[in-house]
């Protein structure tokens, strides 16, 4: 099965360590050539966004595909990068979070981990629940829209 699913309630420790679950964790039969390193950075809607090699790959030939005139390509991609690390599981399967980072997403001891198809998501429960009850529009709103744009286009 592709992707990343589910939903993971961990404890960060002292150090800035979350253990990544493991149904969360690339394995060498899903394609990606160094299954325990991953890029973390900022992600969307106050989260951090942990992304398989394979798929920051897939960012950055989008990327070079918009023109660095465009103000508001150089300032996400300032931010995308400024605060992007390369991270290891250890041993463990813990990853570390830098102190940069744990900021940026407001990240205490309970950390809520996300699985989001292509990458995986951390959030502070908290902001997690906010986002959800402040979203505006159903489940089944979003869905509707989604899936009749995809069939429109295969018309």
């Amino acid at each position: 099965m592709d992707g990343f699913f589910g939903q993971y309630n961990v404890v960060m420790d002292e150090k800035g360590r979350i253990s990544l679950p493991s149904r969360l964790r690339p394995s060498v039969q899903t394609g990606e050539i160094e299954p325990d390193s991953f890029i973390l950075t900022k992600g969307l809607d106050n989260c951090l966004a942990l992304y398989p090699h394979k798929q920051w790959e897939l960012i950055q030939r989008r990327l070079d595909t918009v023109s660095f005139t465009r103000r508001d390509f150089r300032f996400f991609t300032r931010l995308l990068h400024s605060m992007a690390v390369q991270v290891s599981l250890d041993r463990q399967g813990r990853l570390l979070i830098p102190s940069h980072l744990q900021k940026e997403a407001s990240l205490k001891r309970d950390v809520l981990v996300l699985g989001a198809y292509r990458w995986v998501e951390f959030w502070d429960p908290e902001i997690h629940r906010n986002y959800l009850a402040g979203y505006g529009q159903s489940y089944e709103e979003v869905a509707e829209k989604l899936f009749d744009i995809d069939d429109r286009q295969q018309e």
